[in-house]
């Protein structure tokens, strides 16, 4: 098994859809690219709702532990058809500065 085999097959394991909050098929994972010793990949889900392209990048150094536990699962809140749907809006009805609609998100 070579290098970008042994990525795709851990991040198969640790990817997950932010829409559906399902793992990515390893058909789902594209290698895309190459840059200062980084890998470029792509995950593509469309189960039941819109495609949604991640984009991921694993790093060559040296590891110290084995390459699983370099993985972070991303976690955050589903999003749902009232977000998209209020966030359209908010895009329509915005005069003028783009970041004027950031202003009104909450400081976290």
């Amino acid at each position: 098994m070579d290098l970008i085999d042994q990525i795709l097959s851990q991040a198969k394991n640790f990817l997950i859809c932010p829409v559906c909050n399902n793992n990515y098929n390893l058909d789902e994972i594209r290698f895309r690219g190459f840059i200062d010793n980084t890998y470029i990949f792509q995950a593509f889900c469309a189960r039941d709702h819109e495609p949604l392209a991640v984009t991921y990048l694993a790093s060559l150094h040296k590891l110290e532990k084995p390459i699983g536990a370099y993985f972070h699962v991303l976690s955050g809140q589903r999003i749902t058809r009232g977000m998209l749907e209020k966030a359209e809006k908010d895009i329509d009805q915005l005069e003028g500065d783009f970041e004027k609609l950031f202003e009104k998100l909450p400081n976290k």
